[in-house]
């Protein structure tokens, strides 16, 4: 155990190095704002460069609109951003071969896997509250929230579909051993996720489902016993690849 803890610590202090902790802080945060913010003024910018003399009666913004936002851009901006940031999790250290040093000296290989898996994981954690904190904060300052429903649990599927993509990444990272390979497999199982998409059977079970559902969620069409497959099958799925990447990278000839 002392073990993990101090190569967690080295993993920390190697992130701050390289500024992670800070490039997470500043570009959640200006998510956090840009969302209710976004929602506030569309409908202004909207009227702006609409042509002279056309009138368009355009509703007044309100929470739900705030709240797409966040489930638009964290995913679409946020998700995308932190993906490459985590990108090279295993790459840099076998190319650069420190890691052989580290492991000839008695470093188990589950330790490297599941202590970069953890560091990884509670960034993604600092960046959703980070992200939905001040998202709330800011809504609640113009609007009324008292009718959305389940917001947690919404916010819950955007946060457990990324620790699957983050699981994802070091599996590739860890496969192909290079800056690329991490994000080249995401890249191809989030595509995996949108073909099995096109067949509506496949909300019974699509991780992607959860991305897809959080409107519904917000609006009551959808209750959290609606979605309890797909989220479990997420967490499930993400478990077995760092357990697969765990087994890859004992027997990795470094």
């Amino acid at each position: 155990m002392n073990q993990w803890f101090s190569f967690l610590k080295k993993e920390w202090f190697e992130s701050v190095k390289t500024y992670k902790l800070l490039l997470v802080i500043v570009i959640f945060s200006i998510l956090g704002i840009l969302n209710p913010f976004t929602a506030k003024i569309t409908p202004t910018l909207f009227e702006q460069f609409m042509p002279e003399g056309t009138f368009v009666n355009l509703p007044e913004p309100t929470a739900l609109d705030s709240w797409l936002q966040f489930y638009k851009n964290v995913p679409q901006m946020g998700l995308i951003v932190f993906i490459l940031l985590f990108s090279t999790m295993m790459s840099k250290e076998l190319e650069k071969g420190t890691l052989v040093i580290l492991l000839t000296k008695g470093l188990h290989r589950s330790t490297v896997i599941t202590a970069k898996f953890f560091l990884a994981l509670c960034y993604w954690t600092l960046a959703i509250a980070l992200s939905f904190t001040i998202t709330y904060a800011y809504t609640a300052y113009y609007w009324d929230q008292s009718q959305l429903q389940h917001l947690l649990f919404a916010v819950s599927c955007l946060y457990v579909f990324g620790i699957l993509l983050l699981a994802v990444t070091l599996w590739g990272n860890t496969l192909f051993a290079t800056p690329y390979g991490g994000t080249l497999v995401t890249l191809l199982v989030v595509i995996a996720f949108f073909i099995a998409a096109i067949f509506p059977k496949s909300a019974s079970w699509n991780p992607l489902e959860l991305l897809t559902a959080t409107t519904q969620l917000l609006t009551g069409e959808l209750t959290p016993s609606d979605l309890w497959i797909p989220y479990i099958i997420t967490l499930f799925a993400a478990i077995l690849v760092v357990l697969l990447t765990m087994t890859h990278f004992k027997r990795k000839l470094l």
